[in-house]
């Protein structure tokens, strides 16, 4: 006898809704819940929306055959999720009432559905993306108030690690932090099928094209690499994201004559391999990492990348890619000997694209996906 295997998979991200339909501008469209349905059935998201008038240009589907979506009321940011406090208690505890099986994943409702869900005793596991702790320090800044709340959020998602059935995790590093003595699985949602492009021209021309793919965000570290490009010359930066700091980041480019453009949030996946891969080296500058899907695309492509020695990242570059993330000298160091040496970037990038193939197949992070989402139904 088959039986159903549905889950509702609580997020942070912000989503917007037109009519009864739902749709992202960045992550989780469709295709990225086709993958759960491989094992679940049936996959609802629970996350806030924001309600809008029409479709807008960037924006992707995210419900479809199989996948619905809970809408949680909309916010950004403390002060407007402080008073919306009542009604998301209200929204999670009907949510908690119309399903039986969830997956968690950081953000405020998850916190609050996490106690909701431990006094009614339903099963939970559990996804783990990053440093808590760091990345809310990174994003909101060092204020006494924001440790407070970042240490306390970090010690919360501890204590939930011990309550699920099982934990993921992106990296290594993210289990040394977060595991517990429930099953813990290390796995990646990124899937080196979806890029078939590949670096195979690895000579410079006139200038060097350097790119950099995340949220323009202070705790990603882009400032460091303009400064690390600061007195390069015939370099030119392609940075792929936005966020809070694009103003500064654009103003800093400007009054050091550095060479940038901006792309700001792209939502065209072959737009974005295309950029990447015609680059000549990627670069990954961030404070905290879980594991960086973008770093992983770029690897797959045959790149040659450089990173900061944080999170999941020394775990799959090598040691002559790395750098101190606050040490702007040396990464400054590591581009140049880059620039200088094509046999050194295209070995580099051999050695990239082979490590995703030996460790990061479909095949295997299939397999352990669904070892993870097996144990919601132990």
């Amino acid at each position: 006898m088959h039986y159903s295997k549905n889950v509702a998979v609580c997020l942070e991200h912000r989503f917007y809704q037109v009519g009864n339909d739902f749709y992202t501008k960045l992550s989780f469209p469709y295709y990225y819940w086709k993958d759960y349905l491989t094992y679940f059935d049936h996959v609802t998201v629970i996350a806030r929306a924001k309600k809008v008038s029409k479709v807008e240009e960037g924006m992707v589907l995210v419900n479809g055959e199989n996948v619905d979506f809970y809408p949680l009321p909309y916010y950004i940011g403390i002060k407007q999720f402080v008073p919306k406090v009542p009604s998301l208690l209200t929204s999670l505890y009907k949510a908690s009432s119309n399903h039986s099986h969830f997956l968690l994943r950081s953000g405020n409702a998850t916190n609050i559905l996490f106690f909701i869900l431990l006094a009614s005793r339903k099963p939970f596991i559990r996804e783990y993306p990053g440093n808590i702790e760091e990345g809310i320090i990174g994003f909101a800044g060092g204020g006494m108030g924001i440790k407070l709340l970042a240490k306390s959020l970090n010690t919360l998602a501890k204590l939930q690690a011990r309550s699920s059935k099982a934990n993921s995790f992106v990296s290594e590093y993210c289990r040394e932090l977060y595991g517990s003595n429930k099953p813990s699985i290390v796995f990646s949602s990124f899937k080196s099928s979806e890029i078939s492009i590949r670096k195979s021209n690895y000579k410079i021309g006139d200038k060097i094209h350097l790119v950099s793919m995340g949220r323009l965000e202070g705790e990603k570290g882009h400032i460091n690499l303009l400064k690390a490009l600061n007195g390069l010359t015939n370099v030119h930066l392609h940075l792929i994201g936005d966020g809070s700091q694009r103003e500064t980041l654009c103003n800093y480019a400007l009054e050091n004559n550095i060479d940038v453009t901006f792309y700001g949030m792209l939502t065209d996946r072959n737009k974005i391999f295309s950029i990447i891969c015609d680059s000549d080296i990627f670069i990954i500058p961030s404070f905290t990492e879980g594991m960086p899907r973008a770093l992983l695309e770029a690897m797959t492509m045959g790149l040659p990348c450089i990173g900061s020695n944080v999170g999941g990242i020394p775990e799959v570059l090598e040691v002559d890619a790395l750098y101190d993330s606050k040490n702007i000298k040396q990464l400054a160091e590591r581009i140049s000997n880059l620039i200088d040496d094509q046999y050194k970037r295209e070995l580099m990038g051999q050695r990239n694209r082979d490590f995703v193939v030996d460790n990061y197949s479909d095949e295997a992070l299939s397999k352990k996906k669904h070892r993870f989402w097996s144990k919601l139904y132990e």
